[in-house]
């Protein structure tokens, strides 16, 4: 009778210890994993959440936010965390990387532009890309740009008439910025206005640098069609400043349909979406 009665308690004691969950059994490595994941699904978590989602305590999830803010994989703060702001690789890692899809990108832009158009297109190395396509097929048609190697890309072609904007000088990205810049662009319009960016979103499109940006919110104002040209890689990233709003793009030419926020943002802004085949 004794032993049976210290088996229940046994039994009962065993009942009512606190069982983990299965958040507790995840290594700090797996924690770190899920909370970057999540991210990528939304721009913001909240620290309380993420607790209660991988049964661990607030201690333990400030203790995982601080590491990653250490790594810059993420951006913390009050009460949780938010994506890093995109940073831009030097132009000489940009041009070798996702070109594939750049050369798509560019290929289907030059399918839209006709003879006797005045374009302006903006630096970055996916309208480098443009550059040489233009140079390559289009005729008889004006760019203005501020980037010296997307002229000499164009002045290839005699029939393309090429106007350099003035402007101080930007030795690593090889353009020029500035209110001079500003001021030859706003002193133009143009049929189309073709611009890259740093990250596309729903809140915008933005860009790591403001001079650039403000260079090319300004030709999006200026021209009767502004088109922004962004690979994949670029999708839910987001960077130091908004230069336009999706309301004032009339398309987007990537390399992969988007999804999520980013889609349903487009569809309300009435922005068509050109998805370029490799």
């Amino acid at each position: 009778m004794t032993t049976e009665r210290l088996q229940a308690t046994d039994v009962s004691a065993t009942d009512k210890r606190p069982r983990k969950g299965e958040g507790d059994r995840l290594s700090k490595l797996s924690r770190h994993q899920h909370i970057i994941s999540q991210l990528a699904a939304a721009p913001t978590l909240r620290a309380s959440e993420l607790a209660a989602a991988l049964g661990v305590s607030g201690e333990t999830i400030r203790r995982d936010l601080m590491e990653l803010q250490e790594q810059k994989l993420i951006n913390r703060t009050y009460g949780g965390a938010s994506r890093p702001f995109a940073l831009e690789p030097t132009l000489t890692d940009r041009r070798a990387i996702m070109i594939a899809e750049r050369e798509a990108i560019a290929s289907a832009i030059a399918d839209l532009i006709l003879p006797n158009e005045v374009l302006m297109l903006a630096a970055g190395a996916t309208t480098f890309h443009v550059a040489r396509r233009l140079a390559a097929s289009a005729h008889d048609i004006t760019v203005i740009t501020h980037d010296f190697a997307i002229a000499a890309a164009l002045a290839v072609n005699s029939s393309i008439r090429v106007l350099c904007c003035p402007g101080r000088y930007h030795a690593a990205e090889g353009y020029v910025f500035g209110t001079q810049t500003i001021a030859s662009i706003n002193s133009y319009e143009a049929n189309r206005a073709i611009v890259g960016a740093t990250g596309i979103s729903a809140r915008g499109i933005n860009d790591a640098d403001d001079e650039a940006g403000a260079i090319y919110g300004a030709m999006v104002k200026r021209a009767a069609e502004a088109i922004i040209v962004a690979d994949h890689s670029k999708f839910d990233q987001r960077a130091l400043t908004v230069f336009a709003h999706w309301t004032d793009i009339d398309r987007l030419v990537t390399d992969r349909q988007p999804e999520g926020s980013l889609a349903t943002a487009l569809r309300e802004a009435g922005t068509e979406t050109i998805v370029a085949q490799r």
